[in-house]
């Protein structure tokens, strides 16, 4: 015969058990890219998207980078970048101060799981 205290201590373990199986447990898996942007050539005053998308878990955000520097909110003519990652110029041209549009961009996905980057894609 099994003692009180015994019994109750496996009781416990397999209580224990069968909570922490019930649970479900969040993976974090690193970005990955799976829409590269490819090369754009437009006409001045047209509009173009950039096309990057990115897969992970928690989901990535989507930052991108002008001959490697990162866009900043400040331009006037700053392109949008989309829900899904992708870069939006509404007018591609000559931006404030003078700036062009035109350069090699970078889509980077990142989140706590890590971070990627997609190939480089040229607009002009």
């Amino acid at each position: 015969m099994i003692s009180p205290r015994v019994f109750i201590s496996i009781l416990a373990a397999v209580f224990t058990l069968l909570l922490s199986g019930s649970r479900v447990h969040a993976q974090e898996t690193p970005p990955r890219i799976v829409h590269q942007p490819s090369d754009v050539v437009v006409k001045a005053g047209n509009p173009a998207t950039l096309s990057c998308r990115a897969e992970g878990s928690p989901k990535p955000s989507i930052e991108w980078l002008r001959n490697g520097q990162t866009l900043t909110a400040d331009e006037r003519l700053q392109p949008l970048v989309l829900s899904e990652g992708s870069l939006f110029f509404l007018s591609v041209g000559e931006g404030r101060r003078g700036q062009s549009h035109e350069g090699v961009y970078t889509c980077v996905a990142r989140s706590s799981a890590g971070e990627a980057s997609s190939r480089n894609a040229s607009l002009y």
